[in-house]
């Protein structure tokens, strides 16, 4: 190679280095004009980082906490962990449901153990009474405003749909199910009455007495289809200490699959039934919020190797909750073995995280040069800008 093409070869090569520089320049200073108050944190599958902004500073985390919430509950419930249900039988033929909390006992779930029921015997049934007590009656979880919307519904040791009604509302005043699956109950009929005309989605929150009664109605419909009469009331009650465990049902849904909706779909009630329930399998029932809280920040702090942080509850629902990206990184460090949990959306699989004057995001996606890259996004800001910094992210990385 003679002078002159030396010279144009090194001309090249600094052309390049400072066209990469600017570029490079160029997409970090748009992420910095997109955070008003916030942080940004982007991570290689070797521990190498990539970008980072005020990474180290705490905010609230919204519903992105739902990844260390699935985390803790895979390790310390594992993923085959099944709710379950248990139904007694006594001499006046009563049947005694007491419930564990189970997140998924939906009307198909419902209609599942009435044709259970029956295969093991019940051909009758004088009084439903529903035993709530393995959850402390005076539940109260950080961020929930008792509103009608379903992400404020009440948690309970016995809930069914997740605690909400599916109905339409006609003018005429009459009440039609909204899902065929689910048939219209007497408690229905009541709740419904508060509802808006048309189809709506509402919660029985305000009415906490009338929660688990839900359950009860729902499965005497189920029963009643399968020629299984109920001849007396619906109501709270312990367990007679005469009564005979009839039948135990365990979920059709393991920790998993309960998981990956309620990730999906953003479930808040999910996600504190199993935080709840995680306190009462390592200290015993009641639930309470103490106990799910004492073991959540234990296992993020001896497990994960936490230490800025601060969990109120399991859902994220809680302006309470303080992380900052350093510590969310921890975190998506040891759950990237369940990555698929989480919803797919422009390439990437992320967790979202939204309350008013937050908008979060975190995740993974792979890059062609850098392998798997983990993300965190927390604004606490009014701006939502997150899905445009993970845009900037995914296509500069």
């Amino acid at each position: 190679m003679n002078k002159k093409n030396i010279i144009i070869f090194i001309q090249l090569i600094l052309l390049t280095f400072f066209y990469s520089k600017n570029t490079s320049a160029a997409w970090q200073n748009q992420i910095r004009s997109l955070v008003q108050n916030g942080s940004v944190l982007a991570v290689d599958q070797n521990g190498n980082v990539l970008y980072s902004l005020n990474a180290e500073k705490s905010f609230v985390p919204a519903s992105t906490l739902k990844v260390a919430t699935s985390l803790a509950a895979l390790k310390i419930l594992g993923k085959d962990f099944r709710f379950k249900t248990e139904f007694y039988i006594d001499a006046q033929n009563n049947l005694y449901i007491k419930g564990y909390g189970d997140p998924f006992l939906i009307s198909e779930e419902l209609q599942m153990i009435a044709q259970r029921l029956q295969q093991k015997g019940l051909k009758t049934v004088q009084n439903i009474f529903l035993d709530t007590s393995y959850f402390d009656p005076k539940l109260q979880i950080s961020g929930l405003s008792g509103s009608l919307n379903p992400y404020d519904a009440y948690n309970g040791a016995l809930l069914a749909n997740f605690n909400t009604i599916n109905i339409i509302k006609h003018r005429n005043g009459t009440i039609a199910s909204a899902e065929p699956q689910t048939p219209i109950t007497e408690i229905t009929q009541k709740l419904a009455q508060r509802a808006p005309y048309g189809k709506s989605r509402i919660n029985v929150a305000v009415h906490r007495k009338e929660a688990p009664l839900y359950v009860g109605y729902l499965l005497k419909e189920f029963l009643q289809q399968l020629s299984i009469p109920v001849q007396g009331q619906i109501k709270e009650s312990m367990l007679h200490s005469k009564a005979q465990l009839f039948y135990t049902h365990a979920s059709s849904k393991n920790l998993s699959e309960v998981l990956k909706p309620a990730l999906k779909y953003s479930q808040n009630l999910i996600n504190n039934q199993v935080f709840l329930a995680m306190g009462a399998v390592k200290y015993g029932a009641p639930a309470t919020v103490a106990k799910g809280k004492a073991v959540f920040q234990d296992f993020l702090r001896t497990q994960v190797q936490l230490k800025q942080f601060n969990v109120e509850e399991g859902s994220g629902i809680s302006r309470k909750n303080v992380f900052n990206a350093l510590e969310m990184d921890k975190v998506l460090v040891q759950f990237f073995p369940y990555y698929q949990l989480l919803p797919k959306k422009h390439g990437m699989w992320v967790k979202t995280g939204t309350l008013r004057g937050v908008s979060c995001l975190v995740g993974y996606f792979q890059s062609p040069t850098r392998g798997w890259v983990r993300f965190v996004i927390f604004l606490n800001q009014p701006a939502n800008r997150r899905d445009s910094i993970a845009k900037i992210l995914k296509a500069n990385l």
